[in-house]
């Protein structure tokens, strides 16, 4: 399940300041941080994400067209691999008996 071009990418949050927002950083070149609403980003088509939801920085300035649809797409990616390593581990939880 692990994907090289995941390799710099991390999910964080701030539940004190942002409670209903998620972060997704890339550390990497080039280098950027993507805010959302974690609501609204679950149901969201890549298009409709990076359009209207997700707010996208770039650290060191945007980059070219090419790079920046890469890291898009890579971020994408990312985050639905990240939902279901999320969910598997859910879904486990439920299932050890309670002590």
């Amino acid at each position: 399940m692990k994907n090289e071009s995941h390799k710099h990418f991390f999910l964080g949050e701030n539940k004190q300041w942002f409670p209903t927002e998620e972060f997704i950083v890339h550390m990497a070149e080039p280098r950027c941080f993507i805010r959302f609403v974690t609501e609204l980003g679950i149901f969201a088509s890549f298009e409709d994400f990076f359009e209207s939801i997700a707010n996208v920085q770039w650290i060191d300035g945007r980059p070219s067209e090419e790079a920046v649809e890469e890291t898009l797409r890579n971020a994408w990616n990312f985050l639905a691999i990240e939902e279901e390593i999320l969910e598997e581990f859910m879904d486990g939880e439920e299932e050890e008996p309670f002590l």
